[in-house]
């Protein structure tokens, strides 16, 4: 036989591989080989409730961890912009408490920053950038809320049901896989204070910020002493006649963290305010970092570094939550100056720094000793038409009121969430958070949270963790597509070992002792529903998922239907190259497509 009547395997016999079909969800009849190439992935239909840094950063990673027309993707964003927290916050002073250059996503460098800690609109700015350049609109589909989703076991499927928020209409969507990237802090709410709206004058919440109101040479009172409120509080003393801030608990305000590699290199020789948090890059600066872009990588690698060294401030009595407690009372004392011995009193926690969120804050401080500034430490009674009533029976007269109390924390999700037995996740977390690694909750198939409870809520950057975390949720999809797998569910007794192990690790850390936090539910004592170790341990973890902790539902007769009809995709493609991946002149990996 000549060369050229060879028969046509490689001509491609066996059909066109870039075709992708859905797979059917109950295949009937007996079993029977499947007529594709082996891990042929079937089409998989993919939701995501939020438009924030998790819903972008899952957009880039589908398209490039996914076979390219075997997937489809909706970004449900409640706004009327993408953006997620950034979008919604835009409160006076409102910035990250992360160094800017560590909350970009971690392979998409900005140079350009204009501060060392951002602005949230620079935040804001950024995504709207990062859309652009990678066609992330494309995916979303905005005013959409997820009111419901409700997984169907035979048909393998989420049934979503999806609402405008000022229209209140209401349509039906479906997925294969439903992605919660809403967030920690996504559902704002009101404090529990009785007579709250009977107050005349404006009510101002952080997280829905009214730009209308006038606070020039006006009486505001700020309520709560919290990562917000240490910012509003400065913005607001520059420019009201009177600020009264009224705090129900102490809390750390720290140096900041990871500002190493800014002190030593753009600050070097210039006389620092040690307090000081905030760095204006200068052009030089800008310009330095564009030119060079190993010096630039050495920069985020140094704050990165910093603030995952720093995990062992979380460990109680440890010599550096010593180390930590003993700097930051200092810096505290001197922010504030001689004298308000009432205030120190008050304000500096005697739980250890970490308990509750540290907040680094410019200017708090210092804002709370100036002289159009009073500290409130009397608790709130109620609230009466002309502003705020403390315990002690004091009316303290006010023209606005700011609540700076926070969000309702995504210990579930703002929407309802049913599995195949009908029972939702408010039903099944009866005793608190029942979520694998902060992703996977066992009985609720084909369903990842992006960063929930029991991930890096507290302990490190956020950004890595969000990343690291879609690409878990996307391997297990990659494995069902090309697995024949329909559903796939965590184990109950893999989570019920891995938060023994938290409880164990806790019970020396900081976060157990006395102190409220929005980590512990707002509570005095709770599993604490952290991560235990630093972001980079965490990422350690997740990087590549433990098959074994999952229970599978295949959606053949056979779990190796994937194997299909004794071909691999490179005989669908015609790709020489693709049928002898394993010959080669030295000894390294190689991989069959």
């Amino acid at each position: 036989m000549a060369p050229s009547e060879m028969p046509a395997a490689i001509n491609g016999v066996n059909g066109i591989a870039a075709m992708h079909d859905y797979p059917p969800a109950n295949p009937e009849g007996e079993y029977r080989i499947l007529q594709q190439y082996h891990s042929k992935p079937s089409k998989l239909r993919v939701a995501c409730a939020g438009a924030g840094a998790s819903g972008l950063c899952l957009a880039y990673k589908m398209e490039k961890m996914l076979i390219p027309g075997a997937w489809e993707l909706a970004l449900y964003e409640k706004n009327p912009m993408f953006g997620g927290t950034w979008y919604e916050n835009t409160y006076p002073g409102v910035a990250c408490d992360i160094p800017s250059h560590d909350y970009n996503f971690t392979w998409d460098p900005k140079p350009d920053w204009k501060q060392f800690f951002a602005s949230g609109k620079d935040i804001q700015g950024y995504f709207e950038d990062f859309a652009e350049r990678h066609g992330s609109k494309k995916y979303m589909q905005l005013n959409s809320k997820i009111i419901e989703a409700r997984w169907d076991q035979s048909e393998g499927i989420w049934n979503l049901t999806v609402e405008n928020p000022k229209t209140k209409e209401q349509r039906k969507e479906w997925a294969h896989v439903f992605v919660n990237g809403t967030g920690i802090l996504n559902t704002w709410k009101w404090p529990e204070i009785e007579g709250l709206h009977d107050f005349k004058g404006p009510i101002l919440h952080s997280a829905n910020w009214d730009h209308s109101v006038e606070f020039k040479d006006k009486a505001a009172a700020v309520i709560g002493v919290g990562s917000t409120s240490v910012q509003i509080t400065p913005a607001l003393q520059k420019i009201c006649k009177e600020v009264k801030i009224f705090m129900r608990s102490p809390t750390w305000i720290s140096p900041p963290f990871g500002a190493g590699a800014l002190t030593n290199d753009l600050q070097k020789g210039q006389d620092v305010d040690p307090g000081q948090r905030q760095y204006n890059f200068t052009e030089a600066d800008i310009q330095k970092f564009r030119d060079d872009p190993e010096y630039h990588l050495n920069f985020r690698k140094r704050i990165e570094a910093e603030i995952n060294s720093l995990f062992g401030m979380y460990i109680q009595n440890s010599e550096l939550s010593d180390m930590m407690k003993d700097v930051i009372t200092k810096e505290m004392y001197r922010r504030m100056g001689p004298g308000h011995e009432e205030l120190k009193k008050f304000i500096i926690p005697k739980f250890s720094p970490g308990c509750r969120r540290i907040s680094p804050g410019d200017g708090f401080l210092e804002s709370l000793v100036q002289d159009n500034v009073t500290p409130m430490f009397d608790g709130i009674k109620r609230v009466v038409p002309e502003g705020i009533e403390t315990v002690d029976g004091t009316v303290h007269k006010v023209d606005n009121i700011v609540c700076a109390t926070g969000f309702q924390v995504a210990f579930q999700p703002a929407f309802t969430v049913i599995n195949g037995e009908g029972k939702s996740i408010k039903e099944d977390w009866t005793g608190g958070p029942n979520l694998y690694f902060g992703v996977s909750a066992p009985r609720f198939p084909n369903y990842y949270t992006i960063v929930g409870p029991g991930a890096t809520w507290s302990n490190g950057t956020l950004i890595p963790s969000i990343e690291t975390t879609i690409e878990y949720s996307i391997k297990c999809m990659r494995k069902m597509q090309h697995e024949g797998i329909k559903s796939m569910a965590v184990k109950q007794d893999a989570l019920d070992e891995i938060y023994a192990h938290f409880d164990e690790f806790h019970r020396h850390t900081v976060w157990q002792e006395e102190c409220r936090s929005w980590f512990k539910d707002g509570k005095i004592k709770q599993r604490i529903y952290l991560w235990p170790g630093a972001t980079i341990h965490f990422l350690k973890s997740i990087k590549d998922p433990r098959w074994e902790d999952y229970d599978y539902n295949y959606r053949y007769k056979n779990r190796f239907a994937f194997l299909g009809n004794g071909d691999v995709k490179a005989t669908a493609e015609k790709d020489i190259e693709g049928l002898s991946t394993y010959i080669r002149n030295s000894d390294h990996e190689w991989t069959v497509a």
